[in-house]
């Protein structure tokens, strides 16, 4: 992705405004956390209930409390009682949380193409032209595929200050294979890619054109240890890979792979997402154009076998995994 006008990377000034306010940033705040993931992950699949949200996730009662509760207030899900006595509820994803499909879909893609473990549904069937797909995303103008290399941004005069992020945004979840013992592992790939602010925030100071130890440090703000933490997990995952450009004393630039860059969709959908919710009267940190049309991108979900558009209603998958209360 390159800003409008130019080619070269972008300043660390301008970087960290850029990235720091940009509506990926913005939308990290509301879900960029592993276990609203998983949350999310198993309300598109029919869980319904606290208890089977638990067995599904892994996660402590006050861990699951607090980001149902989040989730609740954020309007992504409601609330409601389904038995008086004694009372239960039950979490039902609501217009915005429907809206972020397209989302769970491009997660899903990348987890199937990509992640050697995984318990999420392998095949996906489109109920118009009866054909098994993947999801598709292109610019609803020309309707041309979407990569990295062909979206421009254009950068805002006026930016407010950075969001504040909650404490449980800025902490990740332990590496250790004690900690993942008992844990459902589906989408746990990429959500331990994404499911963390900090390395998220990483991956996109590359598509800012941010590469160097020293650019993203100052970009974002970071603490050096997490950043070094973050960038040996990238790379490690086959997310980043070292490149040097300097010998004596030798220093690295990082690159996305192509693991790496096949991300990208999942950043767009979580930028879209970001606009239509949570910008109503605000001018966001950058706007988005295609290269090849011109237009102001705006991407649509379409299937892969007939290239007509695809919804909530008209994919399906295997009943054994929509595993509902």
């Amino acid at each position: 992705m390159t800003e409008a006008g130019t080619n070269q990377s972008t300043s660390n000034s301008s970087g960290s405004a850029l990235i720091l306010n940009s509506p990926v940033a913005r939308a990290f705040t509301v879900f960029g956390d592993r276990w609203v993931g998983l949350i999310l992950r198993d309300a598109f699949l029919g869980v319904r209930q606290f208890e089977s949200f638990r067995k599904r996730s892994g996660a402590a009662r006050g861990t699951l409390t607090s980001r149902l509760k989040s989730l609740v207030e954020h309007d992504i899900l409601r609330r409601s009682m389904y038995q008086e006595s004694p009372a239960r509820y039950e979490y039902r994803l609501t217009k915005k949380g429907l809206d972020l499909y397209a989302y769970v879909m491009s997660v899903w893609d990348w987890e199937t193409r990509w992640s050697v473990e995984t318990h999420i549904p392998p095949d996906l069937h489109h109920t118009t032209c009866g054909q098994s797909m993947r999801p598709l995303f292109r610019c609803s103008d020309c309707r041309s595929d979407i990569n990295l290399r062909e979206v421009h941004f254009q950068s805002q005069a006026k930016l407010g200050p950075a969001e504040t992020v909650p404490a449980r945004f800025q902490r990740r979840t332990p590496n250790s294979k004690h900690s993942r013992q008992g844990v459902d592992r589906a989408f746990f790939h990429v959500l331990d890619i994404i499911g963390d602010r900090w390395t998220g925030l990483v991956i996109a100071a590359m598509y800012f054109g941010l590469n160097r130890y020293d650019e993203i440090a100052t970009a974002l703000g970071i603490a050096t240890n997490i950043l070094s933490d973050r960038l040996k997990i990238l790379v490690a995952a086959d997310i980043l890979e070292q490149v040097p450009y300097q010998q004596k004393p030798v220093r690295y630039k990082y690159k996305l792979t192509e693991k790496g860059a096949a991300l990208y969709p999942i950043a767009l959908q979580m930028h879209e997402w970001a606009m239509r919710w949570l910008f109503e009267n605000e001018q966001p940190a950058i706007t988005l154009s295609h290269i090849p049309c011109g237009s102001k991108l705006k991407t649509e979900l379409v299937c892969s076998a007939c290239q007509e558009p695809l919804n909530i209603h008209n994919v399906t998958f295997d009943p054994d995994y929509a595993i509902g209360d």
